[in-house]
């Protein structure tokens, strides 16, 4: 019973630190610009940023959760 109470108590702890530490701003770099979640709303000024440079490489990273 102490094993399981023990078990559960770490496991509630990992939780509470994933949760802290994903639940921050991002950062960047110094001379980086700020970190931005795409969405409807935004969606013309990032295709105008990305098809600015276009003699530059680019690439776009889409990450899901599933």
């Amino acid at each position: 019973m102490k094993k399981r109470l023990v078990v559960l108590g770490l496991v509630v702890l990992a939780a509470v630190v994933a949760a802290i530490f994903l639940g921050r701003p991002g950062t960047v770099p110094a001379g980086q610009k700020p970190l931005a979640t795409l969405s409807s709303a935004n969606l013309g000024a990032f295709e105008r940023a990305f098809n600015g440079n276009a003699d530059m490489p680019r690439l776009v990273l889409l990450l899901s959760p599933t």
